[in-house]
């Protein structure tokens, strides 16, 4: 499995909210250290648990919200807006910034030609008193910090102003109790919430709470192309652990408490569409997983496609997966891509997203069965391209739009130019775009 990505740790603390009235932890896209830490797999993870099941699940239907998907190309969107500090939170401090966030995503569109950003909202942001959650029932007004709220709803409307959609990945970290692994908590911070024995809870309320106010308060919400249910109680910004544990089984448990009692709030709450967590394969090369069949290695699609679907009957408006080149097939022989699809159904395909992939500057297929050694970076993301072509995807985005001081696998370097290498193969693919398919 992938070793981490060129990010930094994910419990750096940053300076960047003096200020706000709080320090802040970092929150930029620390996913891939999820993939550190499977190798690393006799870690005590926890996940997950829920709540509000019965309060919105009369108001979700069975069926899909939003019709079968045309074709999204996109990037993480992290445009380096102070270069002394990488990790500054700029749409916490949108005001400062959002002339210099606007013109990146018109060069953004304009250049490459893509239709989608993605971003994490963290909500350690969110809170209005640093790691104090929502209480039971308590109005936004109570807990939020209003002027974050409104940032991502501008956010939005830039975006609508530049011609791209965005994906908005709200990240909790209130997956599982805290007794289920408390040495590896972020909530003991004093930035993150701390997760009590029913986080479910709170992170039910704050996923609803945040979508309906910033479907609120944007001017074009129909912008919002996707909303993802996100977060990590180690990491924060990362996928929960919805993989098999078999070192500490409480986790996955309270993974599928977390996603039955909270997974119909969240697809219940707004109007624009839905996605669970992110999925991600598990291509760890180690004394654990190489003993392992392949199908255990996508353990993550069979059991959240269980909870939702065979269980809840509450299906998805997209399945979003983490991606790695040259794994369809593997070197082991496997078709991991089309193995997925499969799990997803083949109808299912055109809503599936393709994200997190890796062009140049990316280490963590280091320790993992597939390898990229030998190959470009343009020759990584058009393998990605052909692949969603090939299964017809809804679509896919990049890993990522800049470069920092350390990590080098944005489109764009620390000075702002772009790598031209790359953006002829992204462009091509708004020329050759064809809708996904619709089953």
């Amino acid at each position: 499995m992938p070793r981490k990505r060129n990010r930094d740790a994910a419990r750096k603390l940053s300076d960047s909210g003096k200020g706000t009235g709080f320090p802040i932890w970092t929150a930029v896209a620390k996913r891939s250290c999820v993939v550190a830490a499977v190798l690393q797999i006799g870690r005590s993870w926890a996940l997950l648990a829920a709540l509000l099941f019965s309060m919105l699940a009369s108001a979700a239907t069975a069926d899909p919200a939003a019709p079968a998907p045309s074709h999204f190309r996109g990037v993480y969107f992290n445009p380096l807006v102070r270069t002394d500090m990488p990790d500054f939170p700029w749409l916490l401090h949108y005001s400062t910034c959002r002339e210099k966030v606007r013109t990146a995503l018109h060069e953004l569109a304009d250049t490459t030609e893509v239709n989608l950003v993605d971003i994490f909202v963290p909500i350690a942001y969110s809170l209005k008193t640093p790691a104090v959650a929502p209480g039971a029932d308590q109005p936004l007004e109570a807990w939020a910090n209003q002027t974050y709220v409104d940032n991502v709803a501008a956010f939005v409307d830039d975006c609508h102003e530049a011609g791209l959609s965005a994906e908005l990945d709200l990240v909790s970290n209130m997956w599982v109790p805290y007794s289920v692994d408390p040495k590896n908590q972020i909530g003991d911070s004093g930035y993150w919430p701390k997760p009590d024995e029913t986080p479910w809870d709170e992170s039910a309320l704050w996923y609803r709470e945040m979508i309906v106010a910033i479907e609120a308060r944007t001017e074009h919400p129909e912008n919002i192309a996707l909303w993802c249910m996100m977060g990590n109680y180690t990491l924060g910004t990362a996928e929960p652990c919805l993989w098999n544990r078999d070192d500490n089984p409480a986790i996955l448990s309270g993974t599928e408490q977390f996603i039955k009692k909270v997974w119909p709030v969240f697809r219940a709450a707004g109007k624009r569409p839905k996605a669970p967590p992110i999925m991600l394969p598990i291509f760890a090369d180690d004394t654990t997983w190489s003993k392992k069949p392949p199908l255990e290695r996508l353990s993550a699609f069979t059991n959240l496609k269980k909870w939702i679907v065979d269980d809840l009957a509450l299906p998805p408006d997209y399945w979003v997966m983490t991606s790695y080149a040259f794994c369809d097939p593997a070197p082991d022989g496997f078709f991991y891509l089309r193995k997925i699809v499969e799990i997803l159904g083949p109808e299912n395909a055109a809503r599936i997203i393709s994200t997190d992939l890796k062009g140049p500057g990316h280490d963590d297929v280091r320790g993992a069965i597939v390898t990229t050694e030998g190959h470009s970076g343009p020759e990584l993301l058009e393998w990605h391209f052909d692949k969603s072509a090939e299964y017809g995807f809804a679509g896919w985005w990049i890993w990522a739009y800049q470069d920092t001081p350390d990590a080098h696998s944005g489109m764009r370097d620390v000075q702002g130019n772009w790598k031209q290498e790359l953006v002829r193969s992204i462009k091509k693919q708004g020329t050759n775009a064809v809708p996904a398919r619709k089953e």
